[in-house]
This record gives structure tokens, C-alpha cells and sequence, in this order.
């Protein structure tokens, strides 16, 4: 369950009822390259990259880079309708934690469909301005992004180490019980990264890992979901396994039935986990187990505990950085998204997404 998509655009363009739009359902089946691409059929889709990262000195950073596409009104342009007119809008996010500062830069750009935002159907070219995300041979991903005003973008090329994981039944994951409350869901999560960082004006030469969504759907979460808790966490050798864990949390800040994981083993088989299967234990209150950001006054948990008994993992996270909360102008949403370090049964590293903490998500979207 990724992304903080455009909960924005309910308000703020108010878009017809549009009983046309597809929605994902039971039966889905994929077929790649060509699902890298756009689906302009369905309202709602994300292109997600989180990694760590580090420099040839050794100091640690944290990034993330999205694009969120959002239909506007479906289905082919009327008869006589303006060419002009707004069919599809564009938002990207691009933010670096730095580790050793203890700061978070975060920049973002909206945009109405144009060939300054597009998304490519059938491939995976994604364009906002001077961002762009590419798959080129062998899936390598190209990612170029820079923000001058927050002095800080990236040039990065990124590997898969294992093969592309599909999450719930073959890339249907479910929210909610209602019919549609279900996206098309899948991850590389392990890509070997390497390229360049810029940073108030010096390059550095970077290496790391990184992890990657695509999600795309119509009507993606039940009513009375709050927000979500999101989890992608890449455990070191001799384990060597990643897993993708959420949390829908209702009103009461309880667990959601159809939370829900995928464990990815070693030689790269998943493993789809229901809520019965795991447990995520938000940190208890106090200083140290949870952040309130001067920003917004939300109060976000610092510390987590998961455990999954059959695969023999009780793994502790806790962030790098405290302060990486986004504020966000063009979606009107603020959330938490920051790189975190894994101890307990397995040592590794990750990202988290908390989302609802700033304000509740339910009926956005």
C-alpha cells in the first residue's frame, strides 16, 4: 500500500461521478513490460522509488521519488472538447534525508497532462519537467531528478536484484471488502544503486539500495480508513529476504482486516501474508518511541516491532532521522516517509510511509 495520492483533487477539482472508471478485479492478470505503463482506464496510480544510500566518504542518505497520476474524467475525449482541456494531472515528490545533518529536504511539482507530464502507456517512461523515471534493457531503471532551489537531485541507476514480485494474488492486493476496493500492485524489492548525488553544489559518487513500487486503481480503500502504516525493509545476508508489510488503521488507530504482507525469499519467491500471519507493534508512548513534528503538531510512532512466527522474524525498526515529515502544498496532505534501520532476529534496512497521523484519509480516495 503505497502512496499519498491525491486525496487533493477530490477538493480541490472536484471530479464528476464516474461510474466508467475500471476498477481492479479478482482474476487480474499482468503482463510485463507493458504494465510498467500507464493505465489511464483506472483513476488512480503511483510510480514509487525509496532507497538508502551512501557516499564514497561513508555518509548516509535517505530518498524517495514519486509520480502520482490522477484521471480527471474518463474514458476518450468528447466530441469538440478542447484539446486543452485537463484530463489526467501530475503530481512528483522528490525528498533526500540527509543522515549525519538530521534534516530532510523535500521539493514537489503538479502538473495537468502535457508533454511536460506524461506517462507512457505500455512502458515505463515516466516524465514531470526535468524528472524522469525510464526502464531500459535488462529492466535497469534510470532516475534524474534535481530540485536547484533545495539544492539537491540525483542521477542514479538502478539494477534489479530479483525478479519483480507481484503482492497479493498475482498482483491483486485487496483493501476492503467492497467490490473495487482493490489495486494492481507490484515491486522490485531489491535494486542495486549506483550513480551520482548532488548536494549544495558538490557531486558525490553514490552506491546503495533502493526499492520499487507500481500501483494503479479506482476505488483503493474502504471507508473509515484513517491512514496507513507502510513498511519495505531489505534484511542483510545470510538472510537476505525483503518484506513488504501494511497497516490500514481505522478510526480507533486498529488494524484494518485486510492489512496485509508479502515476504520475499531469497532466490526471489513470495510469499503473501494475511493479518492473521503478522503483528506490527507501534512503539509505546514516550520520547524516544514516538516524534511530534513541530510542523504540523502530528505525532507520529518512532519505533516498531513485527513479528511473523512462521518465518522466525521479530524485527525491530527505528528511524534514522526523526524529522522526515512532508508537508505537501500541491496534495494538501502531510506524512511521514523516511529511511530506518532493522535490528532483532535479522540486522537490514528500509523505509517507512505513515500516513492519517496529520489529519484522517478517510472518503479522500
Amino acid at each position: 500500500m503505497r502512496a499519498v495520492l491525491f486525496g487533493f483533487l477530490l477538493a480541490a477539482v472536484a471530479p464528476q461521478e464516474a461510474p466508467e472508471w475500471k476498477s481492479i478485479e479478482p482474476g487480474l492478470v499482468l503482463a510485463f513490460p507493458a504494465d510498467h505503463g500507464a493505465h489511464p482506464a483506472y483513476q488512480t496510480e503511483w510510480w514509487y522509488l525509496t532507497g538508502q544510500l551512501e557516499d564514497e566518504s561513508g555518509a548516509r542518505f535517505g530518498f524517495q521519488f514519486t509520480v502520482f497520476r490522477r484521471g480527471l474524467q474518463p474514458g476518450a475525449p468528447r466530441a469538440k472538447e478542447s484539446p486543452l482541456r485537463a484530463r489526467q494531472v501530475f503530481a512528483g515528490h522528490l525528498a533526500l534525508t540527509d543522515v549525519a545533518r538530521a534534516e530532510t529536504r523535500f521539493a514537489e511539482r503538479l502538473q495537468r497532462n502535457s508533454p511536460l507530464a506524461r506517462a507512457a502507456e505500455g512502458e515505463l517512461e515516466v516524465v514531470l519537467e526535468d524528472w524522469s523515471l525510464r526502464r531500459g534493457a535488462r529492466d535497469e531503471l534510470r532516475l534524474v531528478a534535481a530540485d536547484p532551489e533545495r539544492a539537491f537531485g540525483f542521477e542514479l541507476a538502478l539494477r534489479p536484484a530479483k525478479p519483480l514480485v507481484l503482492h497479493g494474488a498475482g498482483g491483486y492486493s485487496q483493501k476492503g471488502g467492497a467490490a473495487g476496493n482493490a489495486s494492481a500492485y507490484v515491486s522490485w524489492t531489491r535494486l542495486a544503486l549506483e550513480g551520482t548525488l548532488v548536494l549544495d553544489g558538490a557531486e558525490r559518487n553514490v552506491h546503495g539500495a533502493a526499492w520499487f513500487d507500481h500501483e494503479f486503481g479506482s476505488s483503493v480503500l474502504p471507508e473509515g480508513t484513517d491512514g496507513w502504516d507502510w513498511f519495505g525493509l531489505q534484511l542483510d545476508q545470510p538472510d537476505g529476504r525483503e518484506l513488504m508489510l501494511f497497516v490500514l488503521r481505522d478510526a480507533r488507530g486498529e488494524p484494518i482486516e485486510a492489512s496485509a504482507a508479502t515476504l520475499v525469499e531469497r532466490d526471489g519467491r513470495a510469499r503473501a501474508l494475511g493479518r492473521a500471519d503478522f503483528t506490527l507493534i507501534p512503539g509505546a508512548s514516550g520520547p524516544e518511541t514516538r516524534w511530534t513534528s513541530p510542523k504540523t503538531g502530528a505525532t507520529y510512532p518512532a519505533r516498531w516491532t513485527i513479528v511473523i512466527p512462521e518465518a522466525e522474524l521479530r524485527l525491530e525498526l527505528a528511524p534514522l532521522v526523526s524529522d522526515c515529515e512532508l508537508v505537501s502544498r500541491t496534495t494538501a496532505i502531510s506524512y511521514w516517509e523516511g529511511p530506518v534501520a532493522v535490528t532483532g532476529s535479522a540486522t537490514g534496512r528500509g523505509y517507512a510511509e505513515l500516513t492519517g497521523y496529520a489529519g484522517s484519509l478517510s472518503g479522500r480516495f
